[in-house]
């Protein structure tokens, strides 16, 4: 009999350390989960408003610049790439689901279509450009906000 009391020490010691391995484990699991959700929302938010910034200065020059300027072309393509936009969409691509690298493409598309247009020689009221610039790429960005919402466990917007 005198054998139980040092077996029931070392088990309740044995117990004890995988209770602690088991709670720190965890710990660490749901750290790891709020760093990840926490970059990810930092990038988002980033990448919203490079795309912002992006289609301001665009339709600044569709507004400000006519056709046939001399660095109109010019100012798109640096309007286009100065944001960082298509950096920051790398960036996605790293840590962001599959439906959200493919909302923030379909983003970035719409915007390279304005662009296009432009450089092909539209202003702010040719029709294609409103159409490009309205309702294509609000479509496109509710799409991405969606996508990016559910991914961070935020209710849908309505």
């Amino acid at each position: 009999m005198d054998w139980i009391a040092p077996v029931s020490a070392l088990v309740g010691t044995a117990l004890g350390v995988a209770a602690t391995l088991v709670a720190d484990r965890l710990r660490w699991r749901r750290e790891t989960t709020e760093r990840q959700t926490d970059l990810r929302r930092q990038l988002y938010a980033e990448y919203l408003a490079a795309v912002s910034r992006m289609r301001g200065i665009l339709v600044d020059v569709a507004r400000d610049v006519p056709p046939g300027a001399a660095d109109r072309e010019q100012r798109i393509r640096a309007g286009f790439l100065s944001p960082g936009a298509y950096e920051l969409r790398h960036r996605l691509a790293i840590v962001a689901p599959s439906d959200v690298i493919a909302a923030a493409r379909a983003t970035f598309i719409a915007l390279r279509d304005i662009r296009d247009c432009l450089i092909a020689g539209a202003d702010a009221t040719d029709p294609t450009f409103r159409a490009l610039e309205g309702a294509a790429l609000d479509d496109e960005l509710h799409n991405l906000r969606q996508v990016m919402r559910r991914d961070l466990g935020a209710p849908p917007l309505v």
